[in-house]
């Protein structure tokens, strides 16, 4: 086929690599790409190949380069860095002489996209402060939850400490370039008080295995907890599109995000599907992420693959050191003197490594078994490295760190063994160097993230004084962190559990949670279920059977019927929260804004009464005057979007109560402009306006979809579902006991049948048609009464079966 050149700007001729790197990229990503068939696409990438004096250059699988000398073998190998080398390369002529090229090397398209895979993010320079805001708000709405509703059984972390703290923690992990991090690190900074053991410093992590995360997802769907599996989701997510703000953690953070954002919206199906076990969701997960992306999970999918690649940025990395600076073959035999140095202290895993290693590299490795070996001369002694590397400048040592300690972790597991019980032997000596000389840029300090950090020290405080028990102490980094109980296994060849050595900590898992924080199955319409007996047995009750249904919650006066979420629960975190809020007051940090909840219910299901509870809990804390202000969606529609900040601070000190979120955000032609805006003057600075807002169950998964940090900032609770006979029984009931009534058994059956079958119209609908059907039976009686005095007693009213009569048929549509 002819040759076609897509013009890229910025790919610069006089960089030949550059320009045929931008060529294929452009070529692939065109329509014809797609429809070309594969000989096609092969002739077009080999036909791209650049040629040196006894070498050729292909840009191929992985996005990565491979080089073929004179005997014909193609290896992955970084192009040379120096640009009269890189200059010096021309576009290999057509015909004759040129190696032919194992179709295996030959890119997909779609496998070109993620760049470097090992990088500094925990040890390096500071994070972009968009990054540090946006994963400082996640991790606030990750603690602020009940640790109960949320356990986790892993010695690494401190007592108390929710799942959803723990999950956000093994999601930076496992985007990060090398799970290592500097005790300084404003990131790690973040998640230091949940931690146990932490010190001065460097913290050696291995990397969480994918399942691990997802783990975290799949134990709350166990638990018949989908709401919670959902919070789970939103955190990985939401730290994942953190992440994705910096270079560091952008490739693998990319594919996290991706797979998170498809699960939010797949939550109901893989409640149904856990069923099948923990193993089939996971899989699920692997199919969420998009082609472009699949790279990110060969150390999931395909650990020799991920050896390889591995291997690849180890000697892109060394080939900055002097010793290297000969050319890329060097920079290989470098790269594997120091995998060889590693290699040593765990002998058996060498014949595991050979068979992904190209002739060359196979051959080189093996080579330097002979002690007397020139390239040895690079290895560490005593923990430290010689001149020849440790004089390289501070950034040139992050980047080897990186990579000789991604190489390290990926032949453990390619492998199957262990970290050796005395670390890695390079990486060791390489943050010895680094800490020994460290870089003005990278130790510079946060004022903002001592005062985190001082408020996640309070919050954890708080937590232990408010735990009822003690959770059992901790174990020591020796030891195997536990797994989740009847989870079944996902196939993962690395020990992830086992410690890498002294300073080295493994992750840990959630375990069972108690059948206590399942939530009650909702009885449906047709059923005939007794109702349930919520209130002090009265004679005049006799003949009131009992049945199933949510039992009210009891507080400051009032009394709610809660849906399948714990109300109590609610109000105790609201309370803490409250607290720890309060105590942050003067702090500019957005953790400082007074708490948002989001009820998520249909019309008159008890939206009014849980924001009154919920109003008078933080006045409790301090953080609200106790006082209910309310606006509708037709109010704020009135509203510009720019205007919304200053429309909230007019409601500071007080709870505001937002009726119908889902339609200002889904119906007007201005909704993301007011999702945007709400978001922002809640995390931009400190909010004192509590917020409470409506949403109808159905809306949740598109409310999500377009304004998924909005939702994520809110507290979600689901409210009752007042269809059912039995949830309106028990509604009916603490109805009746605020009300002074009491109903007889025969009332009972009368009012279970009228229940059963009424369907309400209009905003007469729910607990407004409960508590209407109500008043009027109460009405008929005391209009028919002979003596109306009788409701002055202590007693209250009984009612019979004939102040019900004909009652359902008045309120009938």
């Amino acid at each position: 086929m002819p040759r076609v050149t897509w013009q890229v700007p910025g790919a610069s001729p006089a960089d030949p690599f550059a320009a045929i790197e931008a060529d294929i990229r452009a070529m692939t990503a065109s329509p014809w790409w797609m429809s070309a068939v594969p000989q096609q696409r092969a002739q077009a990438v080999t036909s791209r190949m650049l040629a040196g004096p006894g070498e050729w250059w292909l840009f191929g699988l992985w996005g990565r380069w491979y080089r073929c000398g004179l005997d014909g073998n193609w290896q992955l190998c970084p192009p040379p860095l120096d640009p009269i080398a890189r200059q010096s390369m021309v576009p290999a002529p057509p015909g004759a002489g040129i190696p032919p090229v194992p179709p295996s090397l030959v890119t997909t398209g779609p496998d070109l996209t993620p760049g470097p895979l090992a990088a500094d993010g925990l040890f390096g320079a500071p994070p972009p402060p968009a990054l540090s805001a946006r994963l400082q708000q996640t991790l606030a709405t990750a603690s602020a939850v009940n640790p109960a509703q949320f356990p986790m059984r892993d010695p690494q972390f401190a007592p108390g400490v929710p799942s959803p703290v723990a999950v956000s923690l093994f999601s930076v992990l496992w985007c990060a370039g090398a799970p290592v991090a500097d005790a300084d690190h404003p990131i790690f900074g973040l998640f230091a008080h949940s931690l146990s053991g932490v010190d001065a410093g460097p913290r050696w992590f291995l990397q969480p295995d994918l399942s691990l995360i997802v783990g975290a997802y799949t134990d709350r769907l166990r638990a018949g907890d989908p709401m919670a599996a959902a919070h789970i989701v939103r955190t990985i997510w939401e730290t994942a599109e953190s992440l994705r703000g910096g270079a560091a953690f952008q490739p693998r953070a990319d594919a996290l995000a991706a797979m998170a954002g498809s699960t939010l919206q797949m939550i109901q199906s893989d409640h149904g599907g856990i069923r099948f076990g923990d193993a089939a969701i996971y899989q699920e997960w692997l199919r969420r992420c998009p082609a472009p992306l699949r790279v990110t999970l060969l150390r999931e999918t395909a650990p020799g693959d991920h050896f390889r690649l591995a291997c690849y940025e180890l000697a892109a990395a060394a080939a900055a050191l002097p010793s290297a600076a000969a050319g890329p073959g060097e920079a290989r035999r470098v790269a594997f003197a120091l995998l060889a140095a590693d290699l040593e202290s765990v002998p058996g895993a060498i014949m595991s490594v050979l068979p992904w290693l190209d002739p060359e590299g196979a051959r080189t490795l093996q080579s330097l078994a002979q002690p007397d070996h020139p390239l040895r001369r690079l290895w560490p002694v005593g923990g430290t490295l010689p001149d020849a590397v440790a004089g390289a400048e501070p950034q040139i040592l992050r980047n080897l760190l990186a990579a000789s300690y991604s190489t390290a972790l990926a032949w453990c597991r390619l492998a199957g063994v262990a970290p050796p019980r005395p670390g890695f032997t390079v990486p060791s000596a390489l943050m010895n160097a680094i800490v020994a000389a460290p870089d003005p840029v990278a130790g510079e300090s946060m004022t903002p993230w001592e005062i985190i950090e001082a408020a996640r020290a309070h919050l954890a405080e708080q937590r232990r004084a408010d735990e009822e028990s003690a959770t059992p102490p901790s174990a020591d980094g020796y030891e195997a962190t536990s797994a989740w109980p009847g989870a079944d296994p996902v196939a993962d060849p690395d020990p992830v559990a086992d410690p890498a050595g002294p300073e080295q900590q493994g992750t840990g898992a959630w375990p069972e949670s108690p059948q206590s924080t399942s939530p009650p199955t909702t009885v449906g319409p047709g059923e005939s279920s007794v109702p349930p007996t919520s209130v002090t047995p009265d004679p005049a009750d006799a003949g009131r059977p009992e049945g199933r249904a949510p039992k009210p919650v009891e507080a400051y006066g009032m009394a709610f019927l809660p849906g399948a979420d714990d109300v109590e629960r609610l109000l105790t975190e609201l309370r803490r929260r409250g607290k720890w809020v309060q105590s942050l007051r003067g702090q500019e940090v957005s953790s400082a804004s007074a708490p948002a909840v989001l009820m998520v219910g249909e019309i008159s299901c008890g939206q009014r009464r849980l924001t009154r509870m919920i109003a008078r809990a933080l006045a409790e804390g301090g953080v609200s005057s106790g006082d209910v202000r309310t606006l509708d969606s037709d109010d704020l529609a009135e509203t510009d979007p720019r205007q919304l900040r200053e429309l909230l601070a007019e409601h500071g000190g007080h709870t505001l109560l937002i009726e119908g979120l889902d339609s200002l955000i889904l119906d007007d032609d201005r909704g993301a402009a007011y999702a945007s805006a709400l978001y922002r003057a809640r995390v931009e600075g400190v909010s004192d306006t509590t917020v409470t807002a409506t949403c109808a169950p159905e809306r949740l998964a598109a409310l999500s979809q377009v304004s998924p940090e909005l939702v994520t900032d809110f507290r979600s609770v689901r409210l009752p579902d007042l269809s059912g006979l039995e949830t309106r029984a028990e509604l009916a009931s603490l109805l009746a006991t605020e009300r002074h009534l009491r109903l007889t058994g025969g009332a009972w059956e009368v009012a279970r049948r009228d229940l059963a079958r009424l369907r309400g119209r209009g905003r007469l609908t729910n607990a407004r048609l409960v508590e209407a059907y109500l008043d009027r039976a109460c009405s008929r009686h005391l209009s028919q009464a002979g003596e109306t005095h009788v409701f002055h007693g202590e007693g209250g009213i009984t009612l019979d079966p004939s102040d019900f009569e004909g009652v359902a048929a008045e309120l009938e549509p």
